[in-house]
């Protein structure tokens, strides 16, 4: 005999609240100096003083059944717009580190959030081409154990380059969690329980 899988497919927003965007403090700090958790969009890229815009993603991933087995996750962001030039065709990739629980073990958005240690450094990246603004990450398998199923979970989006020398704001700017219920980043899980 043989045991019907049954798998369910669960989606959850990013929480306004807590996600946000930081930026850091002065060129190669490498450390946040103001951060925003109230605007409508998440900026990842650099300003006119070349300081590294990171956003952060919260997740509440703690409905998931503490005994399921993982099968597929994917993250899911929409572009709200560009400023200056594209920061995907000059910043290199576009990665995201996972962080199991909360960055800076807080959930809310701090400054320290910029550098703080992640569970999993570039645990994908964000492909610059997109469907209807909506830009696609698969996390692959080996991630699967960083999405935490009695908490919240966050991701950091960053550029792989700090920035690009020429003294202009470089952004790309996705919808937040406290953008319109439609517009939000989604994280979506594919599960079963054994």
């Amino acid at each position: 005999s043989h045991t019907v899988r049954t798998y369910v497919t669960k989606t959850v927003t990013s929480v306004g609240a807590y996600d946000g965007w930081v930026l850091e403090s002065a060129r190669f700090s490498n450390k946040g100096g103001s951060k925003n958790n109230t605007a409508t969009t998440l900026s990842v890229g650099d300003d006119a003083k070349n300081r590294q815009y990171r956003s952060i993603l919260h997740f509440n991933t703690a409905t998931l059944p503490d005994n399921a087995v993982i099968t597929a996750v994917k993250l899911q962001v929409k572009r709200a717009s560009y400023t200056g030039t594209n920061p995907f065709n000059t910043h290199g990739a576009l990665y995201v580190d996972l962080r199991k629980g909360a960055f800076s073990n807080n959930a809310a958005l701090q400054m320290a959030d910029w550098q703080a240690p992640a569970s999993k450094l570039a645990a994908g990246k964000i492909p610059k081409t997109s469907a209807s603004g909506w830009h696609t990450l698969n996390l692959a398998t080996a991630n699967f154990n960083t999405i935490n199923k009695t908490g919240v979970t966050q991701f950091r989006l960053r550029f792989n380059k700090q920035d690009n020398s020429d003294n202009g704001a470089d952004t790309v700017n996705f919808y937040s969690g406290n953008a319109g219920t439609s517009n939000r980043p989604k994280l979506t899980v594919t599960y079963y329980v054994p």
